[in-house]
């Protein structure tokens, strides 16, 4: 199975390229780690969000350019992968170190209908909600979960909510997540439908 890297808020960009240097679609040049994959019958847009040295999130000018051009050159149906959710999501803490000003982001996603959906990680709890009409969704932690905690001055807390993942499936007209738990787990137990 192919693997594809998006830049989080613990990564150095550097480093990141040195530890992956046979990572061939990623830019080995350039201030940013923003590419295209267009191998599954959709595109795959990854989009930078990394602010050197801090947790937050944010787009500037020439990011936001580079991902304007780039959804204008195909109105192939495209999935933006970006490691900051662009919505507040509720949990206070995580909201104070998540994407900083989204309004460029959504207004360029809002004018580009191919757009099938967003898809993050950075609050380890698999949320969704609707972004520049389209559903914007993160993805649950392969290890530890945040707390779901939505009271006002809640403190940073984690739990040990069962690990998952997202698999994106492409239909060839519609995107289907289903988020798995990672864990055995028994059965499967055959029945007729």
């Amino acid at each position: 199975m192919p693997v594809y890297l998006v830049p989080g808020n613990h990564d150095e960009r550097g480093a990141l390229r040195a530890a992956f240097p046979h990572h061939g679609y990623l830019p080995q040049r350039g201030e940013f780690l923003q590419y295209v994959i267009e191998d599954f019958g959709m595109r795959l847009l990854v989009l930078d969000t990394v602010t050197p040295g801090q947790a937050i999130g944010s787009l500037c000018p020439q990011r936001l350019d580079w991902l304007e051009r780039t959804l204008a050159a195909s109105d192939t149906p495209t999935i933006i992968a970006l490691h900051h959710p662009p919505f507040a999501t509720g949990i206070g803490f995580m909201d104070r170190i998540s994407m900083q000003d989204a309004s460029g982001l959504e207004g360029i996603v809002r004018r580009f209908p191919q757009v099938q959906r967003l898809i993050c990680g950075h609050v380890h709890r698999p949320i969704q909600a609707l972004f520049g009409g389209t559903l914007a969704s993160s993805c649950p932690s392969s290890a530890h979960q945040v707390s779901l905690d939505l009271r006002a001055g809640a403190r940073a807390s984690f739990v040990t909510e069962p690990p998952a993942l997202q698999l994106h499936w492409w239909s060839g007209a519609t995107l289907v997540t289903h988020t798995a738990f990672i864990d055995r787990y028994d059965g499967p137990f055959r029945f007729d439908a």
